[in-house]
């Protein structure tokens, strides 16, 4: 016989005969907690029921959806039949991980089944049944269904993600980066990070990738899924020293859950090569101290010190030397030229090159030279006196000056001398004076004066004139 859970006055028996006095019975089961950690112990199933005066439950059982339909899983007794409550052969699976406990009223009481142990196939959908009679006869009554979901928390992921090619990365080549292992369940994902990094593993861009699938696959055992994703990076030469992350997104656990690869090395060809000077003046001055000129440049693997060969621009045929620096010791003008400095690094069996170049000028000296000369004359006025006249000359190069001078030439009467004197270097130049020597007469005076920079000369004449005797 076969009742409902809702009350009614009649009940129908196999036959299909009513039967009258017998009301239905208020049935319920509850799984506390409804969402279950995997081998958590709290889990507790309980089946309810409350009767109406006159009726009294006789049993009672849990049942299960087995291959899609719900099983017998344990019976229960209440007083009126002293039996132990006992596990069905659909029920066997839960040996040693439940224990049964009997209603303990007739009218009013529950049926329980407390879980020791939690297991992935515990995750399903329950009901309860229970068998009652009254004064027309015996019948039964289920409950509605509830279900019981599991949630397993996620582990970080089994190791640093892999990543093919795994060794000798060229600038452009696409890596493929795995990333596998736990993802909890409900199923959560893998997230991407590429971190990006200095020389001295500082992060200098950080790029998410929040678009990468993951797939997943129910791990037998555990209730959680096994996850996998993948990630294809175009390898740049910033890319070198960086570090990839894969952690896992899984509700509101923290992102701590995660490995990343060991810093990455990508090669790259030789660039950027730049060529300074020290001093760093634009025009050196022959004679001047050495100049150091510097050749710097980045590639991966770096350019070595023997990397470095160093030119001039008139003949690249022949090095001028090696290294990171040359040193221009002779700083004559005959050096002014274009200096190359060319750089050079090899990975995979392949060599590149990359050049720049300085100018290097140089000029000839300037100097400005304050030095004097000194001429002394002895210059007869009247007859039989003299004085002397002494006049310095100032030698800079390629300047001239003009002198003037006060000559006696008859007693008491002068003229006026202005003459224009050159003095170009290492050159002479020819003077012409005409003295007066004895009243109106006079004769020709001719000197050569030589110039030389830095240095000085005295020079004294006397002229004698003819004696003139008073009358």
């Amino acid at each position: 016989m076969i009742c409902s859970r809702i009350s009614q006055q009649t009940c129908v028996n196999e036959t299909g005969l009513q039967l009258d006095g017998i009301e239905t019975i208020n049935v319920q089961i509850q799984a506390t907690p409804s969402e279950v950690i995997l081998g958590q112990n709290s889990l507790q199933m309980r089946c309810s029921y409350t009767t109406v005066t006159g009726e009294f439950v006789t049993g009672a059982n849990i049942q299960a959806k087995i291959n899609g339909q719900f099983k017998t899983l344990a019976t229960f007794y209440t007083p009126s039949v002293p039996l132990n409550a006992t596990l069905s052969t659909d029920g066997k699976y839960l040996t040693n991980r439940v224990t049964l406990t009997n209603p303990t009223t007739l009218s009013t009481g529950s049926a329980i089944m407390q879980f020791s142990q939690i297991a992935c196939e515990d995750m399903n959908e329950y009901m309860c049944g229970v068998s009652y009679a009254g004064s027309s006869g015996s019948t039964a009554a289920t409950s509605g269904v509830t279900n019981i979901s599991f949630k397993g928390n996620p582990e970080k992921p089994d190791s640093e993600p892999s990543y093919v090619p795994s060794a000798g990365i060229e600038e452009g080549n696409n890596v493929v980066f795995t990333c596998t292992g736990n993802v909890g369940k409900p199923q959560g994902k893998f997230r991407w990070v590429r971190y990006r990094r200095n020389s001295n593993g500082d992060t200098i861009q950080e790029t998410p990738y929040e678009s990468q699938n993951t797939t997943a696959v129910e791990m037998p055992g555990t209730c959680t899924f096994n996850g996998t994703s993948k990630l294809t990076l175009k390898m740049e030469q910033l890319d070198n020293n960086a570090v990839v992350r894969c952690q896992v997104i899984y509700q509101d656990v923290p992102h701590e859950l995660y490995q990343q690869t060991n810093p990455i090395n990508v090669d790259y060809s030789v660039r950027n090569v730049r060529v300074t000077k020290s001093p760093n003046i634009s025009t050196f001055t022959e004679g001047a101290g050495p100049i150091t000129l510097t050749c710097t440049s980045d590639g991966n693997p770096v350019v070595t010190n023997t990397g470095y060969t160093w030119y001039k621009e008139s003949n690249t045929n022949v090095p001028l030397g090696t290294g990171p620096t040359y040193v221009i010791n002779s700083v004559v003008v005959n050096e002014t030229y274009n200096y190359i400095c060319v750089a050079q690094n090899s990975f995979n069996g392949r060599t590149f090159n990359m050049n720049n170049s300085i100018h290097i000028q140089i000029d000839f000296t300037t100097t400005t030279y304050s030095t004097t000369m000194t001429k002394r004359e002895v210059v007869f006025t009247t007859p039989k006196t003299s004085n002397t006249k002494t006049e310095t000359v100032f030698t800079t190069p390629n300047t001239s000056s003009l002198k003037t001078e006060t000559v006696f030439t008859t007693p008491n009467t002068s003229i006026t001398k202005t003459e224009t004197v050159f003095t170009t270097p290492n050159t002479s130049s020819s003077k012409t004076e005409t003295v007066f020597t004895t009243p109106n007469t006079s004769s020709s005076k001719t000197e050569t004066v030589f110039t030389t920079p830095n240095t000085s000369s005295s020079k004294t004449e006397t002229f004698l004139p003819y004696q003139i005797h008073p009358v």
